[in-house]
């Protein structure tokens, strides 16, 4: 009896640590105090709105949520209250049984809030329509909540592939939904020019299409490629993105990856009479914009019809990847360095950067540039966004530059999340936990850090990612987990409670038709590709509430195989290694294999 009565202890502990949480809120809030009973959303419930300032988003919400409630009922209420005293993204939820009250100063936290109450609620509350009944019960509690970085932002390169409107909306709503506030709108170039601009037609009747995609091989695919947004699909874009309060960034590369906008203008090159044609390969390319009148003018016109589209207060004019060899050969831009007292061609592209940003910010920009524009010290109160690594973010913030973190070993999200491979494509391991743990800060300077960086940013590069599928397996589930680098404190922050939430994150994408990488079920093999044989392995697997069996003669693991016990193992050359999670005795996901060669 005493054993029976052991184990029954041991089963409902293990169900309780596995268990749905019941405030299962991505990205964790700052504060959050429990409470018995629910709210139930249904008929009886009613929409009231105390300032007009916070009309829109309720009408918005009130549209999402119609399939569970038309907010028109008498009974319970959702009170939408404007409060002085709130920072700008701050909020106040509280939920009882009869009542929950939003209080914010500001349209954004008002929003976040309601972000927040739908996640409280069923998943269900994401579907267009329902085909059975669903209790919507919001367990009650009271929150406050702030986001850690006013910068929380998700990068879209559109210049290599080019990607439909509906698809760039949806990655905005998703942001939203997880409070990232910036969707950086990578727009131009070498392989690709995607922004109508009146007064420059070739930029979309050449610019915007290559004659096909050559991969890194070298091997071309014959298929051209291209496309453009017009002004109304950027209007509507940046409309869309106001309504769930987030600023769409535009970049506009320079003077580098500018390839397709010289191939349209040649004139805007060092060697106008030379041909040119819209990049095909990836990689680092060395055409660069002149550092001419007419070059300056060109761009000046360009941003100034940029102006209208995005009122961004932020605009981003790359600066990275710039290779001078034009410029040391180019006569002009020599004789053009002595005018100019320049010792070499890096402080040409610092006139150059200086140039351009000296006009955005005469128009009320702030700039920002890849870490490449901390060289030289060209810009005025730039914010840098630093990619390669954290020495650059160190060397801005000792000079007291604003900085986002968005180092390519942990933000990449071309990266690969499901398996190490040497095959050609971004060689490094990015997977969810990783993703999670990183924080956005130079450790050695916490101080500064604290004041300077202000803010962290995931990109999703698309060198290859060529279609919507791929983009959105690339970005999620990483990119959730990422919204919570970003918002939630490092105190705050829990992988053991991140991984509890995830079911939940992965329903609601599965609402919102995201096509995401299903590997949280499936065993991951974690081992150091750069040390020899044998080398340890660890088998990882996020789903907490499964164990790992595995197997190492080829055959696939059912619960009577080794179960994993957290202890690495070691293989050599020639090993074949097959995993699979099991819960209740049942698989999940599926059986993966990792082989070495002999």
């Amino acid at each position: 009896m005493r054993r029976f009565i052991l184990l029954a202890l041991c089963l409902l502990a293990w169900t309780s640590a596995f268990a749905a949480p019941r405030y299962d809120i991505v990205p964790t809030p700052k504060h959050l105090t429990e409470a018995e009973g629910f709210f139930r959303l249904d008929k009886n419930t009613a929409l009231v709105v105390e300032d007009a300032a916070f009309e829109e988003i309720a009408a918005d919400f009130k549209a999402q949520v119609k399939h569970a409630s038309a907010l028109d009922g008498s009974k319970t209420r959702i009170v939408l209250r404007k409060r002085d005293g709130f920072g700008k993204e701050a909020y106040k939820l509280t939920v009882t049984p009869s009542e929950v009250l939003i209080e914010a100063s500001e349209v954004n936290g008002a929003f976040y809030a309601l972000q927040t109450f739908k996640q409280l609620l069923p998943d269900a509350i994401y579907a267009q329509a329902l085909k059975k009944p669903v209790k919507f019960l919001a367990p009650c509690c009271t929150i406050d909540d702030e986001p850690e970085f006013w910068y929380r932002g998700f990068l879209f390169d559109c210049g290599r592939f080019f990607f439909p409107k509906e698809e760039i909306m949806k990655f905005i709503d998703l942001c939203a939904t997880y409070k990232q506030n910036m969707f950086h709108w990578h727009l131009t170039e070498d392989q690709g020019w995607r922004i109508q601009i009146d007064k420059y037609p070739k930029l979309t009747e050449v610019g915007a299409w290559r004659k096909e995609t050559a991969w890194h091989s070298g091997k071309g695919n014959g298929i051209p490629h291209g496309g453009f947004y017009t002004k109304d699909d950027i209007r509507e874009v940046v409309e869309y993105a106001r309504r769930r309060c987030v600023t769409v960034i535009p970049e506009v590369e320079i003077p580098g990856h500018s390839t397709a906008a010289i191939a349209a203008y040649p004139e805007l090159s060092c060697f106008p009479d030379r041909h040119y044609e819209v990049e095909t390969k990836w990689g680092i390319h060395k055409n660069l914009y002149a550092p001419t009148a007419t070059t300056f003018r060109f761009l000046e016109d360009v941003f100034t019809e940029l102006f209208e589209l995005f009122p961004s207060p932020i605009y981003h004019i790359g600066g990275d990847e710039a290779p001078k060899d034009v410029y040391r050969e180019s006569a002009y831009c020599q004789d053009l360095m002595t005018v100019l007292g320049l010792e070499n061609v890096e402080e040409l592209q610092t006139f150059f950067v200086k140039r351009m940003g000296d006009f955005l910010r005469r128009h009320g920009k702030t700039v920002i540039g890849w870490d490449e524009i901390l060289d030289g010290g060209a810009l005025e109160d730039p914010i840098a966004m630093s990619y390669r690594g954290h020495a650059p973010a160190a060397r801005g913030i000792k000079r007291g530059i604003r900085v986002i973190l968005t180092p390519n070993r942990w933000c990449y999200l071309d990266n690969r999340q499901e398996d190490q491979s040497d095959a050609v494509d971004q060689n490094v391991f990015m997977p969810l936990k990783k993703v999670y743990n990183y924080y956005p800060s130079v450790d050695s300077l916490k101080d500064l850090s604290a004041k300077y960086i202000v803010g962290y940013e995931t990109c999703l590069w698309t060198e290859y990612v060529p279609d919507n599928e791929t983009a959105e397996y690339q970005a999620f589930p990483r990119n959730v987990a990422a919204a919570e680098v970003g918002w939630t404190s490092r105190e705050n922050k829990d992988w053991e409670s991140f991984r509890r939430r995830m079911p939940k994150v992965l329903s609601t994408l599965d609402w919102k038709g995201v096509r995401y990488c299903p590997v949280y079920y499936d065993v991951i093999f974690d081992y150091d590709r750069n040390i020899g044989f044998p080398k340890p392995m660890n088998l990882m697997l996020d789903d907490p509430s499964a164990e790992v069996h595995y197997t190492l003669d080829g055959s696939t693991p059912t619960m009577k195989s080794p179960r994993y016990d957290g202890t690495p193992f070691m293989v050599d050359r020639g090993s074949v290694i097959k995993a699979r999670g099991f819960r209740k005795g049942k698989p999940i996901g599926k059986v993966t294999t990792k082989e070495f060669a002999k």
